[in-house]
C-alpha cells in the first residue's frame, strides 16, 4: 500500500473515532465549528505526512510540481471519500438528532414570522408558486424544503465536495511548500 494511503486512514480513522469519543462523551454536539476545524486540520496532516512519505521514498528531488500534487491528492482523497461516508452514517444513523434539532429550529423560527402577514406577502411577491397556496400549505413546503436541505445525503455531496476542493488546495500550498521552503535544497540542484 501507498504511503500517502496509509496516512490517509490513519487520519481518518483518527478523526472518526475523535468524533465518536465526542459523542459518548457528549461534547460539541451541537457545535460543528470545532469538529470542523479538527477535521480540517486531519486532512492537511494527512496531505503533508503523505506527500512526505511518497517524495521521501520516490526521491526528494525527483517529480513535477503536477506529480507531487498528484501524490498530495492520492493521500486527500481517500481521506475525503471515507470522512464523507462516515458523516453520511453519523448524521443518519449514528446521531440523527442533530439534523432534527436543525429543522427545528428552522421552523420555529418560520412559524414565528408566519404569524406576520406582511411575512406571507413577501413570501408570495418573492415566490411565484406560493401566490395561490395558503398559509399551512406554504409552511408545508417549506418545512419540506428545509428537511430536504438538511438531509444526510445533501450533508454528505456538501461534505464531499468542499472537502475535495479543500484537498486540492491543500494538495497545491503543500506542494508549493514542500519545493520552494522545506526541500528547495533537493530542488535548487535540479533546476
Amino acid at each position: 500500500m501507498r504511503p500517502a494511503i496509509k496516512f490517509a486512514l490513519l487520519f481518518s480513522g483518527a478523526w472518526i473515532a475523535l468524533k465518536l469519543v465526542l459523542l459518548s462523551l457528549n461534547v460539541f454536539q451541537e457545535d460543528v465549528v470545532k469538529p470542523g476545524l479538527i477535521n480540517n486540520l486531519f486532512l492537511l496532516l494527512a496531505i503533508s505526512f503523505g506527500l512526505y512519505a511518497e517524495k521521501k521514498s520516490e526521491g526528494f528531488g525527483v517529480g513535477t510540481p503536477l506529480s507531487d500534487i498528484k501524490r498530495a491528492l492520492s493521500a486527500g482523497a481517500p481521506y475525503v471519500l471515507i470522512v464523507s461516508v462516515f458523516m453520511y452514517f453519523y448524521y443518519d444513523t449514528i446521531n440523527p438528532s442533530f439534523i432534527e434539532n436543525r429543522v427545528t429550529e428552522r421552523m420555529d423560527i418560520i412559524y414565528s414570522e408566519m404569524e406576520s402577514e406582511a411575512y406571507i406577502d413577501t413570501l408570495r411577491l418573492h415566490n411565484p408558486e406560493f401566490r395561490v397556496m395558503s398559509k399551512e400549505e406554504i409552511t408545508r413546503d417549506i418545512k419540506s424544503d428545509t428537511e430536504s436541505a438538511l438531509s444526510a445525503r445533501t450533508l454528505f455531496v456538501f461534505s464531499l465536495l468542499g472537502l475535495m476542493v479543500m484537498a486540492l488546495t491543500y494538495a497545491i500550498f503543500i506542494t508549493l511548500i514542500f519545493r520552494k521552503i522545506l526541500l528547495r535544497d533537493y530542488y535548487s540542484t535540479e533546476e
